[in-house]
């Protein structure tokens, strides 16, 4: 990350020559006319947390423009810009002001559009007009509904509309037949089941003030994870960090993961933790051996939808079919308990390499489904099946 005078000193030097991505923070309130020196090289353009609400209309001189990340900047609308640009095809708004999409603010290229934590109440129908379309980020919003125009996408796999309006799941989404990560929670259609897991007299408590925190274990998106202690018992405590994160609110992860109960292929919290520093979310979890490792790596900018193996990364025939049978078991036990995962992915799954031992993990898109009409529950449960094809696939192209 550079600040604008860093920029100016490495692009005088030399050091930036021909550079393909600049990540750039430093409260700007106007686009930087130093940048158009690498209009004919830059790929990759992050100017999030900065101070922006427009981009200027010549943004179309970078002809080679793949990514743009303008996050945290007080946009009220998605720049119209954008979509004359001809290699743009991956745009990350989150966390601005947005109340408008123009119709025209779409690039043709598009793959992956972040739209996450703004302001919006509707989308263009051009966004039809996308067909290359796969990532589709819309949680935190207040949208109501979705264009019908959106089943022309058909290429979209991943799909997040959670913690919005929507009263009932837009029928449009059984029309994408490619979609399969689908995150819907804190919507009124799901709140009411959210909150009766949150307010059962039956859920098992710990109070803050009773554990022991020991050292960070790891975070991610939505919190911190600690090893812990609670009188004998070592366990992991999970801080939720932000209200909002891409995929919902930990209100609705945590409710959803209680929800589930305790299944041995599934990391679901023993208890929700009362107290927490800052009124912070948080929940207990098992404490998992340092042999149990992520399965894969996120997707990539270039994968998008699809994780990322290591080159070398091969399973023995046992170790494909122990694996693959441990994460049928977990979805079945999810859809039984009327939940769905929402982000069912292999670097979601924590496994052992040399015992073959396998636990789905991170329930921060999990959905409640009960109050959810049964024909559209069947229908929900089957996107989910894609996924599980998906990480068949997978394995299996990686056995020997």
């Amino acid at each position: 990350m550079l600040t604008l005078k860093q920029f100016h000193s490495q692009l005088a030097d030399g050091t930036l020559a021909s550079a393909r991505h600049i990540q750039l923070s430093d409260s700007l309130t106007e686009f930087p006319q130093a940048l158009y020196a690498l209009a004919d090289s830059l790929e990759v353009l992050d100017l999030s947390g900065n101070q922006l609400t427009q981009l200027p209309g010549d943004l179309t001189r970078f002809k080679k423009l793949r990514i743009l990340f303008a996050s945290g900047n007080p946009f009220t609308e998605l720049p119209a810009v954008l979509g004359q640009m001809p290699a743009l095809e991956m745009v990350g708004f989150k966390a601005c002001r947005i109340e408008h999409v123009p119709a025209n603010s779409l690039p043709p290229r598009l793959r992956w559009l972040i739209l996450t934590d703004n302001r919006l109440q509707t989308l263009p129908d051009t966004l039809g007009q996308c067909p290359r379309l796969q990532k589709l980020m819309l949680s935190c919003n207040q949208l109501r509904s979705l264009p019908s125009s959106l089943a022309q996408c058909q290429k979209l796999e991943l799909l997040r509309i959670a913690s919005n309006q929507f009263e009932q799941l837009p029928e449009v989404i059984f029309e994408l037949p490619a979609l399969a990560w689908l995150a819907m929670a804190g919507n009124p259609m799901t709140q009411k089941s959210e909150l009766q897991v949150l307010e059962s007299p039956a859920l098992e408590l710990i109070f803050y003030q009773n554990l022991q925190i020991h050292e960070l274990l790891g975070q991610g998106a939505s919190g911190h994870i600690y090893r812990a202690s609670h009188g004998n018992q070592s366990l992991a405590l999970k801080l939720f960090k932000a209200a909002h994160t891409s995929d919902g609110t930990p209100q609705s992860e945590l409710a959803a993961g209680l929800a589930i109960g305790q299944h041995p292929q599934l990391l679901t919290p023993l208890a929700q933790v009362l107290g927490a520093p800052d009124g912070q979310l948080a929940t207990a979890l098992p404490l998992l051996d340092a042999s149990m490792q992520p399965l894969a790596g996120p997707p990539s900018f270039d994968s998008c939808t699809r994780d990322v193996y290591g080159a070398e990364q091969k399973f023995s025939p046992f170790a494909a079919q122990r694996l693959l049978q441990a994460m049928q078991s977990a979805l079945t036990q999810l859809h039984v308990r009327g939940v769905l995962h929402g982000d069912f992915y292999a670097h979601n799954i924590l496994w052992n390499a040399a015992t073959g031992d396998a636990m789905l993990s991170d329930f921060g898109a999990a959905a409640m489904t009960e109050a959810l009409p049964k024909a559209q529950v069947a229908q929900l449960q089957q996107i989910e099946l894609r996924a599980l094809r998906h990480l068949h696939q997978e394995i299996q192209t990686r056995t020997v």
